[in-house]
């Protein structure tokens, strides 16, 4: 089943998020990320027609932007494909040879790259999430929906905000990794809670997804009880 993901990768080291700092905007809407066979990535963005001469003047600044070309003016104003050479691990981090998924929308700000992505599965999402570890690259998961026809509304699983919100924290940011990156007293500490507290809507939270995940299989096939 296809899921839609909405991304922070919130590193102020990928490319372009230079370019978005000095832009008035504070960002930089990409239509398109190819990465090429040199490790250099070929970035389509588009511009509004009010902020064109910062663009073309910021440009010139960024040592990252290799080469850039106007395409010429659309609809939602003009476009420019750039030509950036990139230390930071994103080509390899979105490597599609390695998990299937395409890329929705993309924004690049003075925080990092925020993007959606159609991924085939959840084990796509957690490839990509891995990925993006093994090159030191937060990853902060924003929001998810199991329906793409309605990638706005995100899939909870029968679970409350309070459950949904702590183990979305708790798996963006480690704790169900191993070693652990984080306690559940960090995770308290994010929610604004005790620990005691946080364990709980873990629990309760795990519970929930069990029930969804397992609950059909098993009332279908008891045996498996």
């Amino acid at each position: 089943m296809a899921i839609i993901a909405e991304i922070l990768l919130a590193d102020r080291t990928l490319p372009l998020v230079g370019l978005a700092s000095s832009m008035p905007s504070n960002n930089v809407p990409i239509s398109n990320i190819i990465p090429l066979e040199d490790g250099r990535l070929l970035v389509e963005v588009t511009v509004a027609d009010n902020w064109r001469k910062a663009f073309e003047q910021s440009v010139d600044t960024q040592p990252e932007i290799v080469d850039a070309i106007e395409i010429g003016r659309t609809a939602e104003g003009w476009f420019y494909r750039l030509t950036i050479d990139d230390e930071s691990g994103l080509v390899a981090s979105h490597d599609h040879e390695m998990f299937r998924g395409v890329l929705m929308n993309a924004t690049v700000t003075d925080e990092g790259l925020r993007h959606q992505k159609v991924f085939s599965d959840y084990d796509a999402l957690d490839t990509y999430r891995d990925l993006c570890a093994a090159h030191d690259i937060s990853f902060d998961l924003l929001n998810i929906a199991a329906d793409p026809e309605n990638p706005g509304e995100p899939d909870q699983f029968g679970l409350t905000e309070k459950q949904y919100q702590a183990i979305s924290i708790a798996f963006t940011q480690g704790y169900y990794d191993s070693p652990r990156t984080l306690s559940t007293q960090d995770l308290a500490n994010e929610l604004g809670i005790s620990g005691p507290s946080a364990s709980d809507l873990l629990r309760r939270a795990e519970k929930q997804l069990i029930s969804q995940t397992l609950g059909p299989m098993l009332a279908v096939n008891p045996r498996a009880q």
